[in-house]
């Protein structure tokens, strides 16, 4: 290795950056970076990509509430800790080696590694320090307990209504029976797989997270923000249902390209990503609402540069 890196250009040698000493800091964020892959991975291999995607930002919101600790961060378990911690990594990984598809434990596996991880840094009575990013973890069984709490039918129903809805207002005819969204030339059936009760729960776990990670300070806010999430996950997926109800019209029925693509997992990620989006813009305005203003003389110099 030492051969090869004296073969190198010393122009390029200084763009190359320099591999981390293994501090016992680094050698624990080395470890942590592991487990969230190997988890992801089981993720992707297991369940398709919108959960996939869903659990990779629940990942993405526990390292950034660890962020904050990465200064103080200097790793010094216990041995009970440090036995504990270890025996709990061990079976986090052996157990996610075996999940093949829908198994409920994948959601709960994060959490416990995320304890492990907190056993292996600091003494038991100091793991209070990671609680925003075990809290961050919690939201993916969280998730599957939110699925399971919103009845199918009655959401069914309404996301046909809302479909017929987004229809009317673009000027396109359409009856609206029970679950079904009917139009001249054909019409679509809301089935409880289809009626966005993911996409919902997702938007609301993001919106703890969000809390979690950036807080807002005023109480308004927050009710305005967990009042709004899941209206935006609805409304996301039901403009997803009135583009299927469209497509069905127009001769793109199912096992059609276009059809398939806002049908299955693809299309629905997209529109996950479209309601993520949506609910993260209303986020910041209110967040930039709380935050002070700039002090004169520093407004006076963005001025000026501008």
């Amino acid at each position: 290795m030492i051969q090869l890196l004296s073969h190198i250009p010393p122009g390029l040698k200084a763009k190359i950056p320099a591999i981390p000493p293994a501090t016992p800091r680094n050698l624990w964020l080395l470890l942590t970076a592991a487990v969230a892959t190997q988890n992801l991975a089981a993720f992707q291999s297991s369940q398709d990509e919108n959960i996939t995607v869903f659990a990779a930002l629940i990942w993405g919101g526990a390292l950034i509430c660890l962020e904050d600790q990465l200064e103080t961060l200097d790793p010094n378990p216990q041995w009970t800790g440090l036995i504990a911690g270890t025996t709990l990594l061990s079976w986090v990984i052996a157990r996610t080696s075996i999940i093949l598809h829908w198994d409920g434990m994948i959601f709960i596996l994060p959490l416990i590694g995320c304890i492990a991880l907190a056993l292996l840094c600091e003494p038991i009575k100091g793991i209070g320090r990671f609680r925003d990013s075990l809290l961050c973890l919690l939201m993916l069984p969280a998730f599957n307990v939110v699925m399971k709490l919103i009845p199918d039918g009655p959401l069914s129903v309404l996301t046909a209504h809302l479909s017929g809805f987004w229809l009317g207002i673009l000027g396109f005819e359409n009856i609206v029976r029970n679950k079904t969204v009917l139009m001249p030339t054909g019409g679509v059936e809301v089935l409880p797989a289809c009626n966005g009760v993911d996409m919902i729960a997702q938007v609301i776990c993001i919106a703890v997270i969000f809390q979690l990670a950036f807080p807002l300070r005023s109480f308004l806010s927050r009710v305005i923000v967990f009042s709004l999430a899941p209206v935006i996950g609805l409304a996301s997926n039901t403009i997803r249902i009135a583009i299927l109800a469209l497509c069905v019209a127009n001769g793109n029925g199912k096992g059609s390209g276009l059809f398939s693509f806002f049908h299955d997992s693809i299309g629905s990620l997209v529109f996950s990503g479209f309601s993520v989006f949506i609910f993260g813009i209303l986020y910041m305005r209110l967040l930039e609402r709380e935050l002070p203003p700039l002090p004169a003389v520093l407004h006076d110099q963005t001025s000026h540069h501008e």
